[in-house]
C-alpha cells in the first residue's frame, strides 16, 4: 500500500509543478529536457554499483522500455498542444479517461477477474474523472479534436505497456534498471531534440528553469518506480491499482488547485472528489 501512496503522492507532484510553470511563466520544454536527466541520474544513484549499461542493453525488457520512454516525450508535449488547440477542459478529460485502457487490458488480457463492486467502483473512477475536469462554460476551446484523441490513445497505451512490461518482465527483478533505462531514453532523445531546435537558446536557462527541471524529475521518476513496485506487491489486482491511482491523483490535484492557487471550484468539481472517493472505497473493499 505505501508503494501505491507515494506513486500517486509523486504522481501529483508533477501536475503541481506544471501548474507552477504556468504561474511563474517558464518555458516546458527545457525543463522537461532536465527533468528527463534528473530522473536518469536519480535511477543511478538508486541502482548504485549495480548499475550497468551492458546489463540494460542484454535485458529482456529493453524494447517496451524503450518504447515507452519515447512515449513519455511525445505525451508530456501533446498535453501541452492539446491545450493549446483543444482547451483545458477536453484535454484533461482525455488525458484521464486513459485509465481505461490498462484497466480493460489488464481484465482481458490477463483474465483479472471482474465482480459487481469492481464494475461500480471502476465506472465511479470514471465518473469522478469527468466531473472533475469539467470547467466553467466561459473557458473557450476550439473543434480539434485531434490531438486530444492522440493523446487519449497515447496515455492509454503508455499506461498499459507500464502493466505489460511489469507483468511479463519486472516481477521479481529489475524495477530500478528498467525504469532508469525508460528515462534514460527519454533525456536522450528530448535531448537531441532540444539541441537541434533550440541550440541558441541553451544560454538563457535560468535557475528556476532549472530547479523546476529538478523537482519534476524526481516525482517523474517516483510516479513510475513506484507504480511498478506497487503492481509487484500484489495487494490489489492492477485494474484496482490504476484505477486508485487515477482517481486519487484527481482528488489531490482538485484540492492543491483549489487551496494551494486558489482556483474556483464548480459544483460539479467538488461532485467529483465525492465521486473519487466512492470509487476508492469501493476499489478498495
Amino acid at each position: 500500500m505505501i508503494f501505491l501512496i507515494l506513486s500517486i503522492i509523486s504522481s501529483s507532484f508533477i501536475y503541481i509543478i506544471f501548474k507552477l510553470l504556468d504561474t511563474y511563466r517558464i518555458k516546458i520544454f527545457p525543463v522537461i529536457v532536465i527533468n528527463y536527466i534528473t530522473a536518469s541520474i536519480t535511477g543511478y544513484f538508486l541502482i548504485g554499483n549495480n548499475f550497468s549499461l551492458q546489463t540494460m542493453l542484454e535485458s529482456n525488457w529493453i524494447y517496451v522500455s524503450a518504447i515507452i520512454g519515447v512515449l513519455f516525450i511525445l505525451t508530456f508535449y501533446l498535453i501541452g498542444i492539446s491545450s493549446k488547440n483543444a482547451g483545458i477542459t477536453i484535454t484533461s478529460i482525455s488525458t484521464k479517461m486513459s485509465v481505461v485502457f490498462p484497466i480493460l487490458f489488464s481484465l482481458f488480457y490477463y483474465g483479472e477477474q471482474i465482480y459487481l463492486l469492481k464494475t461500480l467502483g471502476i465506472l465511479l473512477a470514471l465518473l469522478s474523472i469527468i466531473l472533475s475536469s469539467i470547467k466553467n462554460k466561459d473557458e473557450k476551446g476550439n473543434k480539434k479534436y485531434l490531438f486530444p484523441l492522440i493523446l487519449f490513445l497515447g496515455m492509454g497505451l503508455v499506461d498499459s505497456l507500464v502493466k505489460f512490461n511489469q507483468q511479463e518482465f519486472l516481477q521479481n527483478t529489475g524495477v530500478a534498471t528498467s525504469t532508469t533505462f525508460v528515462f534514460i531514453v527519454a533525456a536522450m532523445v528530448s535531448s537531441v531534440f532540444f539541441l537541434i531546435s533550440n541550440f541558441k537558446q541553451i544560454h538563457k536557462l535560468n535557475l528556476k528553469t532549472l530547479i523546476a527541471g529538478l523537482l519534476l524529475g524526481i516525482s517523474n521518476f517516483g510516479s513510475l518506480y513506484f507504480l511498478i513496485l506497487a503492481l509487484n506487491h500484489g495487494i490489489f489486482e492492477s485494474s484496482v491499482i490504476f484505477a486508485f491511482n487515477n482517481s486519487a491523483i484527481i482528488m489531490i490535484s482538485v484540492l492543491a488547485g483549489r487551496f494551494f492557487f486558489k482556483e474556483k471550484l464548480l459544483l460539479i468539481n467538488w461532485l467529483g472528489v465525492i465521486v473519487s472517493l466512492a470509487a476508492i472505497v469501493a476499489l478498495s473493499l
